[in-house]
């Protein structure tokens, strides 16, 4: 796939003003957070960029099933959010810093995939040079968003 190519689903919400708008903690029923694991996250707030939905269906089991793809800017990362679904990330081009409550940090390098669990309070940081171009899938039930942001103080 060209380098270009990129998705995390998870700013893919705040980018789309589609069936893929992101919940807020306050509608979801979820604890607004400013931390993962005690520490505020490295890299400044911003959604992701470049996001296109590659397919968002309705799976012979019922289930919704989305992918998408985006670019994770160098130096940015995506709001504090739980996927109540759980879902995954393949790191396209770029390297990914992954932040999940509970775990250690990971990096994630261009080539490898990354499980988010459900429910999980959790964020994404490229602080590397280059831009990162990420693709992630959600299976979901039909209506339920592919993230909920429970960050506090981000603009709503």
């Amino acid at each position: 796939m060209p380098t270009r190519l990129f998705a995390v689903a998870l700013c893919a919400a705040l980018a789309l003003p589609t069936a893929l708008t992101a919940q807020h903690a306050g509608h979801a029923g979820h604890t607004e957070l400013t931390t993962i694991n005690g520490v505020v996250p490295r890299g400044v707030y911003r959604p992701l960029e470049e996001v296109v939905v590659l397919l968002d269906i309705t799976a012979s089991d019922g289930q919704r099933l989305v992918v998408t793809r985006g670019i994770r800017r160098a130096g940015t990362r995506a709001p504090i959010h739980v996927h109540e679904h759980g879902g995954h990330t393949c790191v396209l081009s770029g390297t990914i810093t992954d932040f999940v409550e509970g775990h250690p940090d990971t990096v994630w390098p261009a080539g490898t995939c990354y499980y988010m669990p459900a429910n999980t309070p959790m964020t994404a940081a490229n602080l590397g040079t280059e831009d990162a171009v990420l693709m992630d899938t959600f299976k979901l039930p039909p209506g339920a968003p592919t993230i909920t942001v429970v960050e506090q103080g981000l603009p709503r």
